[in-house]
């Protein structure tokens, strides 16, 4: 029972997002005898409870104003907290959760000792919004982009033939692939160029994945109809 929960939370820039954590008891907490507080790797305090009362005077200023947890659920030993307003300066922070409980005697032991309950890594993304192919059918060389997202995507090109409609993805050492951050906001702009092989095909296809989001925009080009 003493191990610390360990998690990946994904989430998007100007979102609110669930820190979760809670504290595996038998009987329903008195809040008086509860203590926890948040913080990140750099010892900032998000979030401070001590019996019974918020304690907002410990919060670091960076996030006074976007932390709010659940009191109505404490009871039942839930200590998350909710982060709004995230940006990628949230990126790639660790939270961290510890929480003690009292006996309700006078003798101040504990009856949950002082220690880490969870361990949280925020990963924020920026969607990419949408994605343009352009093929020059005289070169026969195909461009795909994508504008300020991020992370940096991952890229896949597909190649259908006209012959039988099989379809096959292009070695990525075949593909030439630039990816532009900008200082001020850390977003990315993308390009990703192919030779379109010799060989009669029907259509390219390009994919370009947002992996903390999952989601994978898709576009295609029709070369030629048969």
């Amino acid at each position: 029972p003493d191990a610390t929960v360990v998690l990946d939370v994904n989430t998007t820039v100007g979102e609110s997002t669930v820190l979760p954590c809670i504290l595996m008891t038998t009987t329903p907490t008195d809040l008086k005898t509860l203590r926890f507080y948040w913080q990140d790797e750099r010892n900032y305090v998000l979030y401070s409870f001590n019996e019974g009362k918020e304690m907002p005077e410990h919060v670091n200023k960076l996030y006074r104003g976007r932390i709010t947890a659940f009191p109505q659920d404490m009871i039942r030993g839930n200590i998350s907290v909710k982060v709004k307003n995230l940006t990628l300066e949230d990126n790639q922070n660790v939270f961290q959760v510890f929480a003690a409980i009292f006996d309700t005697g006078s003798t101040r032991r504990y009856s949950l000792e002082h220690r880490k309950i969870c361990h949280i890594t925020f990963h924020v993304a920026v969607p990419y919004k949408s994605v343009s192919l352009a093929v020059n059918e005289e070169t026969m060389t195909a461009v795909c982009t994508t504008q300020r997202g991020f992370p940096e995507p991952l890229v896949k090109w597909r190649l259908q033939h006209l012959s039988d409609n099989s379809q096959y993805f292009l070695d990525p050492r075949d593909v030439n692939t630039t990816a532009v951050q900008d200082p001020k906001d850390q977003l990315y702009n993308f390009s990703s160029t192919i030779d379109i092989p010799g060989g009669r095909y029907r259509s390219v296809t390009c994919f370009i994945h947002n992996p903390t989001l999952n989601v994978t925009l898709i576009t295609t080009h029709i070369l030629n109809k048969g």
